[in-house]
């Protein structure tokens, strides 16, 4: 029997944590997190099967175990990237007040 050879455009997936929530993977440019409400079937599969994870092409997570294929597109990414906002005129200065009599 021979064995089997990964394809040159599969790669390894690591999975880092299995949580009560979710999957969390690292890929070779990126961390994903994998939701089990998103995707309940993953929950109930043992570790090992887990655990047997690829990256198909560069856009589908695959478990060959499970016969399961998730689109890169519907699970999230980490690190999450916070921009700065600007502060506005208005709350770089002091705040105008009057005083009111009653």
């Amino acid at each position: 029997m021979q064995p089997l050879i990964q394809s040159e455009t599969d790669s390894k997936v690591n999975i880092t944590l299995v949580s009560t929530h979710g999957l969390w993977l690292l890929t070779n440019n990126s961390e994903l997190f994998v939701s089990f409400l998103e995707f309940p079937q993953l929950r109930a599969a043992s570790s090992i099967k887990l655990n047997h994870v690829v990256q198909l092409h560069s856009d589908i997570l695959y478990w060959p175990d499970l016969n399961i294929e998730i689109p890169l597109k519907r699970v999230r990414c980490f690190p999450l990237t916070f921009v700065k906002p600007h502060p506005s005129r208005r709350s770089a200065r002091r705040a105008k007040t009057r005083s009111v009599t009653v």
